[in-house]
């Protein structure tokens, strides 16, 4: 009796491949058109822009890219008010090799201290930042993220690093790809941090944040000035792995950089310098074969309520379309300018086998889905 039930259910599901793999070759031909029809690429411009941190937080207007606009600000940071350490120097606001100094107090103190009012604890928090954003007048790539940072009178600076296309009112994204400086080891307590020459960041201390969550659990460390040596901590980090971001005309990418150093005392600045966002000229289309191939990475699958597909760098108006076995357009959600993935609620759907498709104006592509 069993196999008598589950006779017609196993028809369905054939039927409905069946029917499924018939769209995915209509499709498929579709995509071949749309590739052959596609017109020359335009260009997209190789973005830059430099905050050198030598005499203000402006960025320097015969560095920074034609067509950019760029700007910074602090989030319960401020500048140095030149205060001296128990041992070492004093710190000014900015200098031509130590960049700019800052901290939760203008007198260096405070960092520790996990309050509304105070600094951001013992590891980098959301609430506690320097910001830099650029927006783009035309088409740019921007690649990835570089800055020099160090930490005055303590071994204990850590940083983290995010950025968003929508200000971080609708996205934010950790880095990728991260390089740090050397550093030397140290004992704090039960804390025991062993020297590194520098390279790759550990995925245990690569400036990301976690999924959920306010504080850094994986913090980059910042290694502690040295004055013979200046301030020569420098970092890497890539924007959507190797992928970068393409900004449309009036898009806006915004960086935010999260520093803490555990030590209260007075005189502990982080310091920040040659800041640079920076992109590498390309086109907004693949050739035809390049984008036949690309195919879409849909995860988990089957799935149960929230799909992820991962997907090309999106441009401006890329959508992401869910079909029923049937062909009926079952959800449709747009993808943010620049990312390589978007999220699809689906909990609401009915189970059975579904067509997710990315379409951007230049190319088509699909991939099965399973709804449990």
């Amino acid at each position: 009796m069993k196999n008598v039930l589950l006779l017609p259910f196993a028809n369905q599901i054939s039927n409905a491949d069946y029917k499924l793999n018939s769209i995915l070759k209509t499709l498929a031909v579709a995509a071949v058109v749309s590739a052959g029809l596609a017109g020359q690429a335009q260009a997209q411009t190789a973005g830059r822009a430099v905050w050198s941190m030598k005499r203000s937080n402006q960025d320097s207007v015969a560095l920074r890219s034609a067509g950019l606009t760029a700007a910074a600000r602090f989030s319960r940071l401020v500048v140095s008010d030149g205060s001296t350490p128990a041992s070492g120097t004093a710190t000014t606001a900015y200098s031509a090799t130590r960049g700019q100094a800052f901290a939760p107090n203008a007198d260096g103190s405070g960092w520790p201290s996990a309050a509304p009012s105070a600094g951001p604890g013992s590891t980098p928090r959301r609430s506690h930042y320097e910001q830099f954003s650029v927006t783009a007048a035309a088409a740019t790539r921007i690649d990835s993220l570089l800055f020099t940072a160090a930490a005055t009178s303590s071994p204990g600076g850590r940083v983290a690093v995010m950025y968003s296309l929508s200000n971080f009112t609708a996205d934010s994204s950790n880095f990728t790809g991260g390089k740090g400086p050397a550093y030397a080891g140290y004992t704090s307590g039960t804390l025991v941090v062993p020297a590194s020459s520098g390279g790759v960041l550990p995925a245990t201390a690569d400036g990301s944040f976690p999924a959920t969550g306010s504080t850094s659990t994986a913090a980059a460390i910042v290694p502690q000035f040295v004055s013979s040596n200046g301030n020569n901590g420098t970092f890497r980090f890539a924007l959507n792995q190797a992928a970068g971001v393409v900004l449309p005309a009036g898009g806006t990418l915004t960086v935010r950089l999260y520093f803490t150093i555990n030590n209260s005392a007075v005189g502990r600045y982080i310091l920040l310098r040659d800041v640079t966002l920076k992109g590498q000229a390309g086109t907004a289309t693949a050739t035809a074969a390049a984008r036949v191939q690309t195919t879409l990475v849909a995860y988990p699958n089957p799935v149960a309520d929230n799909l992820t597909i991962q997907h090309p760098a999106a441009p401006a108006g890329a959508r992401l379309t869910l079909y029923s076995a049937t062909g009926q357009p079952v959800a449709t959600l747009a993808a943010q300018p620049g990312t390589a993935s978007t999220a699809l609620p689906l909990g609401q759907l009915a189970s059975g086998i579904y067509l997710a498709e990315y379409a951007d104006g230049q190319q088509r592509i699909t991939t099965k889905v399973v709804k449990q």
